[in-house]
Formats: C-alpha cells, sequence, structure tokens
C-alpha cells in the first residue's frame, strides 16, 4: 500500500521493527501474527530480518525522509493497537522510535488516533469472517 516507495533496506528494516513491537510484550497475538504476515507479503515475502535488527539497538537511521519515517510511525502504531492491548513495553519500543523521529505532536496524535481506528477496524473485519465462515 505505501511500502512501494521504501527500499529493500528501509523495508527489511521495518520488517524487524514491526516484529520487535509485535514480541514486545512477550506474546504474539494471532491479530498480531494476522498482521506481520500481511505486512511480509507487502513488502516482500522474501525478506528476512536480521535477528540482531529485530533485538539490537532501534535505529531509525534509514528511514531519511518523512514519507518513510511517517511509513514506520504509522506501521509500528498500528501493530501495537492491531490486538486492542497496548502493552507498556509496545509504548516503550514506540516512543523510542517516535522521538528519533522528530515529529511534532499534532503529527503524532493524528498518527495515534488513525492507527488506533485501523486497529480496531482489522479485528471487526477478523471478527466479521469468523463469524461468517
Amino acid at each position: 500500500m505505501f511500502f512501494e516507495k521504501l527500499s529493500i533496506r528501509q523495508k527489511t528494516a521495518l520488517l524487524a521493527l514491526a516484529k520487535r513491537m509485535m514480541i514486545a510484550d512477550a506474546k504474539i497475538r494471532i491479530e498480531e501474527d494476522a498482521l506481520f504476515t500481511l505486512l511480509r507479503a507487502e513488502v516482500g515475502a522474501g525478506l528476512e530480518p536480521p535477528t540482531q535488527d529485530v533485538f539490537g539497538k532501534i535505529d531509525v537511521s534509514l528511514f531519511d525522509d518523512r514519507y518513510s519515517q511517517l511509513v514506520l510511525l504509522m506501521t509500528l502504531a498500528v501493530m501495537a493497537f492491531v490486538d486492542n492491548h497496548f502493552h507498556a513495553s509496545e509504548s516503550s519500543v514506540l516512543n523510542e522510535v517516535i522521538a528519533r523521529l522528530d515529529f511534532d505532536e499534532e503529527t503524532i496524535a493524528q498518527a495515534m488516533a488513525m492507527a488506533e481506528r485501523q486497529g480496531a477496524l482489522i479485528r471487526e473485519v477478523e471478527d466479521f469472517f469468523q463469524a461468517k465462515v
């Protein structure tokens, strides 16, 4: 969707940070796993984030323009909200990324509100399919 403008290195880093967000609370919920699977399919199924990028120091330097930074922010925020459980560990990861990206408060608030709505919509669609299939 918004990933086509990202470089291969940015996509790989995005997957690493999304995986880090997914496992931040030490529980991989079905909604997070499904979203991560969809994300991998969209950015490139063959990409595999190196383990050191998942567990190492958070580095957002590859996201060197506002477009890629917004994609990163939105992707991680949706990953945090998709299971309807915004854990303190997820908040810590997201806040560290946000601090390094230097967004203004209005942009952060807008992104978080959209991510929360998108997470709720994803859950609603999942519930719909589970009820109908």
